[in-house]
């Protein structure tokens, strides 16, 4: 499993393609959807023409989730006691011990006690441990959907969501369960590797090379984990596609930004609007 990939989703892995945005019509209707990096440097700015040229003529935003209500202290403080483990547990004892002692030695590099971490569940160390790399490689800064957000704040655009900030606690949640040591392992492996995978990531993003980007991505995790991709992917893809069809019932275009995996393969969104008979094209 590539860990790294959930935070580092970049693009639509549909076909190649030179823009990372799609115009979804069906008649005198349209929207558009684009997938997303949800983490960037300030070099990685400005983004792509094409997001403020769909930005511009949609009337309403459409993100995964809340993301004002997720910075809020009340539900941060709900997501947190979700990724901690209750009194009496910790990740020692939920961990096989080599794992343990690989996480252990990776910390000591970094001047990090385990301790810090000992109450953390493996996605949040999985969390805290990419975080920690990004800021210092300088790619902390806001994403796609973060700066939109903010955007259509400031412009008084209207915003809309495709699941609740719940249904997002209960994916990170449960997203390790029953892969608690691979999840660590994998994500000590793709650390090591993280610059060059960014890198090559972003590259990709800016050149439309799908191919690259679907063999980093989405491939492994159909392969080694299929439950999980089902869980992440699938089932969302499934529950979010009434709303998409809702809106492309409505006189008002909007632009939807989502993961960039959700648009991906047979299963993605993509493929699932031109099954139902939309056409989509590159925008």
């Amino acid at each position: 499993m590539r860990a790294l990939i959930f935070l580092c989703l970049i693009l639509p892995l549909q076909a190649f393609s030179d823009t990372s945005l799609w115009r979804v019509s069906r008649g005198d209707t349209e929207l558009f959807i684009g997938g997303t990096v949800h983490v960037l440097g300030k070099s990685d700015y400005p983004l792509p023409e094409e997001f403020g040229l769909a930005y511009a003529k949609a009337r309403m935003l459409v993100l995964e989730t809340d993301l004002d209500a997720l910075h809020e202290p009340e539900i941060q403080s709900r997501l947190l006691g979700r990724l901690m483990y209750p009194e009496g547990q910790s990740l020692e004892n939920n961990l096989k011990s080599a794992t343990y002692k690989a996480l252990e030695a990776y910390l000591k590099k970094l001047d990090m006690s385990v301790a810090s971490i000992q109450q953390s569940k493996p996605v949040l160390v999985m969390m805290t441990l990419i975080m920690t790399e990004l800021q210092r490689l300088g790619l902390a800064d806001a994403g796609v959907d973060a700066f939109f957000n903010q955007q259509a704040l400031t412009d008084g655009k209207s915003l809309g969501q495709l699941e609740s900030v719940s249904k997002q606690m209960d994916v990170l949640e449960n997203m390790a369960k029953g892969h608690e040591d691979e999840l660590i392992l994998n994500t000590l492996d793709e650390l090591e590797q993280l610059p060059v995978l960014m890198d090559d990531m972003k590259k990709a993003w800016r050149n439309g090379d799908l191919t690259q980007l679907e063999a980093l991505g989405i491939t492994p995790m159909r392969k080694d984990y299929p439950a999980l991709y089902h869980m992440l992917l699938v089932e969302r893809n499934l529950s979010w596609l009434p709303q998409i069809e809702a809106f492309l019932n409505t006189p008002e275009t909007e632009l939807i930004l989502v993961g960039a995996l959700h648009l991906a393969g047979e299963d993605g969104l993509l493929a699932q609007l031109r099954q139902r008979g939309y056409k989509v094209e590159p925008f």
